[in-house]
C-alpha cells in the first residue's frame, strides 16, 4: 500500500504484452510533468494508472505493436495531463 507504482508495475509485468510499454511512456511523461512543476509526485502513479485504463492491448506482440502503444500512451498522457492543469 505505501508504494502503489510497485503493485501496479506488478500487475502490468503479469499482464504482458504492451502493456509494460505504456507502463514506461506515461511513467516517463509523468516524471517529466513532475520535475517541471506542472504535477505533483502524488499525481504520478493515478495518471499511469488511468492511462493504462484505456489502453485495450495488442493481439500480437511485435516491435511495432511495442513502439505504437508507446506513442499512444505518450500522446494520451500529455492529453490527460493538459486537460488536468485547465
Amino acid at each position: 500500500d505505501a508504494f502503489p507504482a510497485v503493485r501496479l508495475a506488478r500487475q502490468v509485468g503479469a499482464a504482458g504484452g504492451t502493456f509494460p510499454a505504456v507502463y514506461n511512456a506515461a511513467n516517463a511523461v509523468c516524471v517529466d510533468a513532475f520535475h517541471d512543476g506542472t504535477i505533483r509526485f502524488t499525481d504520478i502513479v493515478d495518471t499511469i494508472e488511468a492511462v493504462l485504463s484505456e489502453h485495450t492491448g495488442s493481439s500480437g506482440l511485435t516491435v511495432e505493436s511495442v513502439l505504437d502503444a508507446e506513442r499512444w500512451a505518450r500522446a494520451r498522457t500529455h492529453e490527460r495531463l493538459a486537460v488536468r492543469s485547465v
